[in-house]
């Protein structure tokens, strides 16, 4: 779990550097809606609950704000790559894991296959941190 832990904490830190970003920059949600390809509804809705945004959609913040990528693409690889470590994994591990993270691994599945909400990314980071506490 010490590779998820850490790619998670490296994505909550740039997740914050956006969100910061997001809060000075000076664009309202009309052109912020042309910039990352979301209506503007949904980007009002996003600044008033910033755990809304999809990994997707921070990495085209990070781009437009010019905020290193790197985390954003490094979670999204190791999400992909975890259900597939599933398999390899003991019954009792992976139940384990799929407890601690409140994800099951067909839930790992849905959200590979559409896109990760941060708000579950926020939770794993905690739950993880706790953990590790």
């Amino acid at each position: 779990m010490e590779p998820l832990q850490s790619t998670l904490r490296s994505f909550v830190n740039s997740y914050q550097a956006v969100m910061w970003r997001l809060r000075e920059c000076q664009l309202n949600d009309e052109q912020l809606s042309a910039v990352i390809g979301l209506s503007s509804g949904a980007i009002r809705n996003r600044r008033t609950k910033p755990d809304l945004w999809k990994l997707s959609e921070i990495e085209r913040l990070a781009t437009y704000f010019t905020v290193p990528t790197t985390a954003c693409l490094q979670i999204n690889q190791l999400l992909h790559d975890l259900p597939n470590r599933w398999v390899e994994m003991p019954e009792g591990e992976r139940k384990r894991i799929e407890r601690l993270l409140s994800v099951r691994r067909s839930q790992f599945n849905t959200y590979n296959l559409t896109d990760w909400p941060v708000r579950h990314l926020l939770k794993m980071h905690q739950v993880l941190n706790m953990a590790q506490s």
